[in-house]
């Protein structure tokens, strides 16, 4: 139910504002506040229009009436503004279906140049959304209708958006519970590589861009040389320097913050990202996914550069925005933070906590990165809280898992932690010490792809 989805995401200003400002019959109203004081979410159809006393189709159709009400009030004024709400709240079947109404209108009205600006706004802000939601054959047409009716589009125009198109793809690989992480690495691969030789030599400077951009996500899925990566997103930087013109004047800042992203999560100048982000920090907020990004990433620089304090505040503004609680993919992420802080602060029983509503979130939106994750901060939070027979079958069950999902050795590290682990408990029973090669490549190889799940287990060495 779209108004159940829709009031979930609502802030109580927001809330209030509708209470405030609601112009409809008082039945629409008590069918509001019905659904909005609703203990599941959302409620029983059924159940409602007979405690209500009018059909189903009926209710259905004054919910539709109130969904409406609610965006004349909150929404922006201006061009493409349900859309725009619809976007902010991350609500992306009726970001869509607003997008189709709004086509046949201006199809119908024969308004070429407002379809124009619906197809850019609509190929543009579908990509805002979490990658788990986007449908990718629509993002491919709107892309394709938008360059269609460009009166006049720059050269390797189509080049561009497929391109974009391309990352959106590649971005969403870890979603698809089939693939492992040399499967997603070749994919990326294969979609690049008939268009690499063009896209290097095209003289378009948002092509060249956008192919540094796919090859830096690609490069996520290999297991190898992370100057490399930082060399693809160096690349992006240049491009951007050399034809502002051509880009948003903020996204040279995005660039900068995300080579210090990765610069400090293979640990060579964390203190120095931090510092990007803190200085970049003015009041972000998650209803964008620029903002979530951004304020996600400060977080993670904060939690490895040791500043706990940062991080725990940043993540608790974060963490309670209506817009990640209501948006699982995201809600995901911030609960991978706050359980990283939970053991890195000795709140073993809260990470347990938060790692079960993980596991839970995790199996209804499954996310192969996220899975890997939440497997290890479950053994590691065992380990730490001193259940070491948990944490020796976690750790045994956990290997066999990687196994079976063919995450070996040469594309991943994480058998390496599992490795320790075990060798930890070992240490801890009979004594003895860590083999020599283990310790250097749990240092080295997994130290490089994971620094924050090497700073949790560090302490254990």
């Amino acid at each position: 139910m779209l108004l159940a989805n829709l009031l979930r995401t609502l802030s109580d200003e927001e809330m209030k504002k509708i209470r405030l400002d609601f112009r409809l019959p008082e039945r629409s109203r008590l069918i509001f506040e019905r659904i909005a004081i609703s203990p599941s979410s959302p409620p029983d159809s059924e159940k409602l229009a007979k405690a209500i006393q009018i059909t189903k189709e009926n209710l259905y159709r004054l919910c539709s009436e109130i969904v409406n009400e609610c965006v004349r009030i909150l929404a922006p004024k201006g061009e493409f503004s349900t859309m725009k709400f619809f976007r902010n709240k991350y609500l992306y079947r009726p970001f869509v279906t607003e997008m189709q109404r709004s086509e046949k209108k201006l199809l119908l009205d024969k308004n070429k140049d407002a379809l124009e600006r619906l197809y850019e706004f609509a190929f543009v802000n579908m990509m805002a959304f979490p990658i788990d939601m986007i449908n990718l054959d629509l993002i491919e047409t709107v892309g394709q209708k938008w360059h269609k009716r460009k009166k006049s589009p720059q050269v390797d125009d189509m080049l561009y958006i497929l391109l974009r198109v391309i990352f959106v793809k590649i971005a969403s690989l870890p979603a698809k519970k089939k693939m492992n992480m040399l499967q997603m690495s070749e994919y990326s691969h294969k979609l690049l590589g008939p268009i690499s030789h063009e896209a290097e030599s095209s003289k378009n400077p948002l092509v060249k861009y956008q192919y540094y951009q796919n090859q830096w996500k690609a490069g996520i899925y290999e297991k190898n040389n992370p100057d490399v990566k930082i060399a693809w997103l160096r690349k992006s930087l240049v491009v951007i320097r050399e034809n502002k013109t051509w880009f948003e004047p903020e996204l040279e800042q995005v660039l900068v913050q995300q080579i210090a992203y990765e610069l400090a999560l293979n640990s060579k100048q964390i203190q120095e990202g931090l510092l990007v982000f803190r200085l970049a920090h003015h009041g972000q907020t998650p209803d964008t996914s620029r903002g979530a990004l951004f304020l996600s990433r400060y977080i993670r620089i904060a939690f490895l550069a040791g500043d706990f304090e940062t991080a725990r505040r940043i993540l608790s503004d974060f963490i309670e925005h209506q817009a990640v609680k209501s948006t699982a993919s995201i809600y995901i992420m911030a609960l991978l933070l706050k359980s990283q802080l939970d053991i890195v602060e000795e709140l073993y029983d809260n990470a347990s906590h938060t790692i079960e509503k993980l596991k839970s979130l995790n199996s209804e939106n499954f996310f192969l990165a996220y899975e890997v994750q939440i497997r290890g901060l479950e053994t590691l939070n065992a380990l730490k809280h001193g259940d070491i027979s948990l944490a020796d079958q976690l750790a045994e069950r956990n290997i066999k898992w990687l196994w079976s999902r063919k995450v070996s050795l040469g594309v991943s590290a994480w058998i390496y932690f599992y490795q320790i682990i075990q060798s930890i408990i070992i240490k801890s029973q009979i004594g003895g010490a860590i083999k020599p090669a283990l310790l250097d490549h749990f240092k080295n190889d997994f130290r490089s792809e994971h620094p924050d799940f090497f700073l949790l287990l560090e302490s254990e060495l």
